[in-house]
């Protein structure tokens, strides 16, 4: 039992999912801070900045080239609010960037995106990202491109590609740059592969409690189908005997035909007996029970009236090919419990059945017996039989109407069409 409590704790229990809201207010913080970054970076491409020396009044002018960069290093940091969707398409900016010679970031953080959804891809965009920022560095180091690496850094004088110093930190913001890139993809994929793992977890936690279930439901099952098989079943049978010792003695006139119905729907009860204890037994948990149809109403109602009960029935069924199978069997129980309820709470009463189907209108069931009888012809009932009509209809999206009124007892209940799947 215990088990199972930490099953369903397990399954219930939501696992962390990261906020879409969230997401989008970091992809634009992103898109901010990047393009912030790229049109300062614009700098580095020889003739898109002028430098002013100076230790007071040191400056940057931007050049029409420069700030025509500026836009491009905008519009390509903008590309990534698509990349959810079209991952490639930033990867692609980014290496615009970094061949015009602006910065290598937007290549870097989109191909982390890029792997992040497609693994696949791992060789092919690290061979790409590393060849391009390896080609980028190279040209700073060896050409005038990064020029102004040194002034945004404080120097008073835009630097020179011959000074090692800034040289090599191009190489050490390059490597850095790739080291913390290939660390967030690592550590993306790790959590990945944690969440999967505890999706797995959850799912076979369900499958248990479904099968802890299942096996509690299938015991349960066994007890009522023994119960039964030992009460009600052996009940039964005695009266069928019975029975059919009184048609013996009395083969003809009224007694004789009471004694031969007795005993011809003590069988018939044997039979459903018998068919929903072999259910219960073999049947998987949710199978269907005994077959139940509409167009079995005209026989139920015949067999009742052939034992001499008074009813009254108006039944017009319209498209049962075309009912659904719990509108068919919801229909038949209800009126067969409906008219059971009155034979036993009326006997000898008249039972007035009306029944109405049709694909436009819904059902409509309509069963009357009156009241007044004398208590000691009741037979006993724990009122199981009204709640699953009402417990029926629910189930169809229905309503249902039981009680007294004006001397006679009303079922009434109407439920909408249901096609047949």
């Amino acid at each position: 039992m215990r088990s199972g409590q930490y099953a369903r704790g397990v399954m219930t229990s939501e696992l962390p999912a990261p906020s879409s809201t969230s997401k989008g207010i970091g992809t634009v913080a992103l898109v901010i801070v990047g393009a912030l970054f790229d049109v300062c970076a614009v700098s580095n491409v020889p003739g898109a900045a002028v430098f002013t020396a100076g230790a007071v009044d040191g400056r940057v002018t931007v050049t029409g080239l420069g700030t025509a960069l500026a836009f491009v290093g905008i519009l390509a940091w903008i590309s990534l609010l698509w990349g959810h969707r079209v991952p490639v398409l930033p990867f692609v900016a980014g290496g615009v960037l970094a061949v015009i010679g602006v910065s290598y970031l937007l290549l870097v953080v989109a191909g982390v995106g890029l792997v992040r959804r497609n693994t696949g891809r791992l060789r092919l965009v690290a061979l790409l990202v590393s060849s391009l920022v390896a080609a980028f560095v190279l040209r700073e180091v060896l050409t005038p491109w990064g020029s102004g690496l040194a002034w945004f850094f404080g120097s008073s004088h835009a630097a020179s590609p011959s000074d090692p110093g800034w040289n090599v930190a191009t190489v050490v913001i390059a490597l850095v740059s790739l080291g913390v890139a290939a660390a967030v993809l690592a550590l993306s994929q790790t959590r990945d592969r944690a969440h999967r793992s505890e999706l797995r977890v959850v799912a076979e936690s369900r499958r248990a409690e479904g099968l802890y279930e299942e096996t509690v439901r299938q015991a349960e099952r066994e007890r009522i189908a023994r119960d039964m098989h030992d009460a009600l079943a052996h009940r039964l049978s005695v009266v069928s005997l019975h029975a059919g010792a009184l048609e013996a003695v009395a083969p003809v006139g009224e007694a004789g035909q009471m004694a031969r119905t007795v005993r011809e729907q003590t069988h018939a009860a044997l039979q459903d007996m018998r068919g929903l204890i072999g259910d219960l037994r073999s049947a998987p948990v949710g199978a269907p029970g005994p077959p139940a149809t509409m167009r079995a109403m005209g026989s139920l109602v015949t067999g009742i009236r052939s034992a001499g009960h008074p009813i009254t029935s108006d039944v017009l069924v319209e498209s049962v090919e075309r009912a659904g199978a719990l509108l068919d069997g919801a229909v038949y129980r209800i009126v067969q419990e409906a008219i059971t309820n009155a034979l036993k709470h009326a006997p000898g009463a008249p039972v007035d059945v009306y029944v109405r189907v049709n694909p436009a209108d819904g059902a409509r069931i309509r069963v009357v017996n009156p009241l007044g009888v004398p208590p000691w012809t009741e037979v006993p009932g724990g009122r199981n039989g009204v709640l699953g009509i009402r417990e029926r209809a629910a189930a169809l999206d229905g309503a249902a109407w039981i009680g007294s009124h004006e001397g006679s007892f009303i079922v009434d209940v109407t439920m909408p069409w249901q096609e047949r799947g």
